[in-house]
């Protein structure tokens, strides 16, 4: 039993730490209110909701991006961040209709992940184009998402919301070229390498194994993989606790705002999805473990506008996520670990030396 308590202690401390230089920035929880609520607002206003859902999510997945202080580089990270995610959008429309072609997106995307610029996002956002709104056709909901997407670079840019501008760009590191970058990780199998390996195949083979038992709700699985795999074991095993548990609170609150939203207007929806948003976005760089709480509400509303979700999805949300979770931590221990990754490995014999 004192073994038992000993590490639920250690895990409730580890969900309650703040990130490192932890902060929270109400003045980008306003602005990524307006960036989320207002896309979907005037879709539901003109009677385009799928077109308004496509343009939030956009929105929502460029506003998750950290602000540079420099205007110059801020413009450059966020318009490259806004155009990958666009075609990482379209690319799953397009493939949507055939498994083969899904699952070698999901690949490729996955291994594109040490590239500068690319992260899990652009493979999120691939996974939710084979699946948002079947039958959406790729030219109008590329055009949405890349409006959604310029929309919050064009707020991310605004010094109240995105930060105050520094007089003097940072000094550059040393540039390599995208083929030389992969090249190096490749050839020294590097922890970066190989926890893009492990995304790629885990994403793959539970894609196709969820489709084949006709999972509900299958890509939340698979994002669930994306958001708890990290290169070191001690990042993955952080990621896991704070997701799984906040995700608890979320699917909680999600499952209530889904019957409140059912009773009354999808405004209420709406307001909601802003507010949540706004409260969201800060909490990443203070709490991860706090994010999920108000982060999931907002994805799950934002759909349920066009696809009609009820409280029971929340729990298919919460089952998924902690799915992709189990993956996560068998990938691990059993996929190609890393002995950063192995958790009793070198990595904490590293840290202390």
């Amino acid at each position: 039993m004192s073994t038992l308590t000993g590490a639920a202690r250690r895990h409730a401390d580890l969900y309650l730490r703040p990130e490192q230089n932890a902060h929270y920035n109400w003045r980008l929880g306003i602005g990524v209110a307006a960036i989320v609520g207002l896309p979907i607002a005037f879709g539901v206003a003109v009677d385009e909701r799928t077109v308004g859902v496509v343009a939030s999510l956009a929105a929502w997945f460029v506003a998750l991006a950290i602000p540079e202080a420099h205007p110059g580089l801020r413009l450059f990270v966020l318009g490259r961040r806004a155009a990958i995610l666009t075609v990482a959008f379209a690319a799953g429309l397009l493939a949507s209709p055939s498994v083969g072609l899904s699952v070698l997106g999901i690949l490729v995307l996955g291994m594109l992940i040490p590239v500068p610029g690319m992260t899990i996002t652009p493979l999120v956002t691939f996974v939710m184009g084979l699946n948002l709104a079947p039958g959406t056709e790729t030219g109008s909901g590329t055009v949405a998402f890349g409006v959604g997407a310029c929309w919050a670079v064009a707020l991310m840019m605004v010094p109240f919301v995105g930060g105050r501008y520094a007089a003097e760009r940072p000094p550059r590191g040393p540039r390599r070229p995208i083929v030389a970058t992969v090249h190096g990780h490749v050839r020294s199998g590097s922890p970066e390498f190989r926890y893009a390996a492990q995304a790629a195949i885990c994403c793959a083979v539970a894609y196709v194994v969820l489709k084949l038992l006709d999972w509900p709700h299958e890509s939340w699985a698979i994002v669930g993989i994306l958001t708890t795999l990290r290169p070191t074991w001690e990042a993955t095993h952080a990621r896991v606790v704070k997701r799984s548990v906040g995700m608890v609170g979320g699917a909680v609150l999600t499952a209530v705002m889904l019957a409140v939203v059912a009773q009354t207007s999808v405004w209420v929806g709406i307001v909601t999805i802003a507010v949540f948003g706004g409260l969201a976005r800060p909490l990443r760089q203070f709490n991860y473990g706090y994010w999920p709480i108000f982060g999931t509400p907002v994805l799950l509303l934002l759909v349920s506008v066009t696809d009609h979700f009820h409280t029971i999805d929340a729990v298919y949300r919460l089952g998924n996520n902690l799915l992709g979770a189990a993956v996560t931590l068998a990938a691990v221990n059993l996929l190609w670990p890393h002995r950063v990754q192995h958790p009793r490995g070198g990595f904490r014999q590293e840290r202390s030396a």
